[in-house]
């Protein structure tokens, strides 16, 4: 299953899948204590049906105050009306038309970033320390007003959160324990923020947030302090995997680069492609508010339901050859930024992001590969679909 750039961990995990959507498409993993969704139609329900699947897992994660207070605003956690009430708040910042006025400024960062690889001379670089990583997370923090110095933080705090304690730390009393002064700095470093523009005049996205109005009533700290760790977090270290797992998928097609080369309008395509094939997050969670079947199996009221983005986006039932990278494919529906009211609000910047920076490598190299001679460092398959570093080796044009 997939192409060569796949850890052996993952390739066992697709395998299993490919048996299990046949004849066990939902079961349950009593090591996770999930219940497992591995075909996609059953995932789509899953994913989008809210008044029967919770985005509320507070009742799986134990709880803390620095987790509480950071988790007061996170509308991703939420359900309506509660959710449509604070998504919207931010939705009115991030319209088409503000992520368009963006696009200067990312073409800017990705040209100066692989500018400064060109001056240095190196042939061989980490694309992720050179161009993923700090790409998004550059761009993350002048949209919410930090100071792009501090960025190696923001990496810090989203690999504690996301990738270093795996994804499903956050049920067990452990996993929250080795993450808490990770967040404790994180809520403490955004909140001084927040202290910082409300004695100030300044403009931003943290002033809109001071100035918003919900329900007649301004927003408290804490609220405001989960829409920013939200924003920072998912903000840039999916967009990062996109990158890098776009760059996997050139590698394993000969003769791709040229196809793209040739029309930059198939880019679009191509990552969402990447998006399928590759999607960066492993699992999206919820919680059964009754007592439901799905896919022929019953299950509880309370359990945790978690859908597989590695299995349902490798449906043979929804996709033809869906071990084949085709970007030229007709259904492409993938899930890798959800689906229904919790779609991904930062989508939209991800992919501009992603095809802006593909743009800069063509531009400027007439060739890059991964290195063969060096082993490539995987995420844990359960927590992050990538590698923490990508060595490849450029030809300059």
């Amino acid at each position: 299953m997939g192409g060569p750039h796949v850890s052996p961990a993952l390739r066992a995990m697709m395998d299993d899948y490919v048996h299990a959507r046949v004849h066990e498409p939902v079961r349950f993993d009593e090591k996770a204590n999930r219940w497992e969704v591995l075909r996609y139609a059953d995932g789509v329900r899953v994913i989008s049906d809210f008044e029967v699947f919770s985005n509320d897992l507070s009742a799986f994660i134990p709880d803390h105050e620095e987790l509480r207070n950071f988790s007061k605003g996170n509308f991703q956690a939420m359900d309506e009306p509660r959710h449509k009430e604070l998504r919207g708040l931010v939705t009115q910042g991030f319209t088409p038309k503000f992520v368009q006025s963006l696009v200067p400024r990312v073409e800017q960062v990705a040209a100066e970033l692989l500018d400064a690889t060109l001056e240095r001379g190196q042939e061989r670089v980490d694309m992720v320390s050179e161009l993923a990583a700090p790409l998004p997370v550059i761009v993350i923090a002048e949209v919410m007003g930090l100071p792009v110095a501090d960025r190696h933080l923001f990496r810090k705090w989203a690999d504690a959160l996301l990738v270093d304690n795996g994804v499903d730390a956050l049920f067990s009393e452990e996993g929250v324990a080795a993450m808490a002064p990770s967040i404790r700095e994180m809520n403490q470093y955004l909140l001084s923020h927040v202290d910082s523009y409300r004695r100030s005049s300044k403009d931003g996205l943290i002033r809109d947030l001071l100035d918003a109005e919900l329900n007649g009533r301004k927003l408290d700290d804490f609220e405001i302090l989960g829409f920013l760790a939200l924003l920072l977090i998912a903000g840039h270290l999916t967009t990062s995997t996109v990158l890098t797992n776009a760059l996997l998928c050139l590698d394993e097609n000969p003769g791709l680069a040229k196809e793209l080369r040739a029309d930059r309008t198939l880019l679009p395509p191509m990552i969402e492609e990447v998006m399928r094939y590759r999607s960066p997050l492993v699992w999206i969670n919820r919680c059964a508010l009754t007592d439901v079947e799905v896919g022929g199996r019953r299950i509880p009221k309370g359990a945790l339901v978690g859908t597989s983005l590695i299995s349902t986006m490798r449906d043979e039932a929804e996709f033809a050859q869906p071990d084949v990278f085709d970007i030229h494919r007709k259904q492409a529906r993938h899930l890798a930024f959800g689906k229904g009211i919790h779609f991904c609000l930062g989508a939209p910047l991800a992919r501009q992001e992603a095809r802006i920076a593909l743009t800069a490598l063509f531009e400027r190299f007439e060739d890059f590969r991964v290195a063969e001679d060096e082993e490539l460092v995987y995420h844990d398959p359960n927590d992050m679909n990538g590698t923490k570093k990508l060595p490849m080796d450029l030809v300059r044009r």
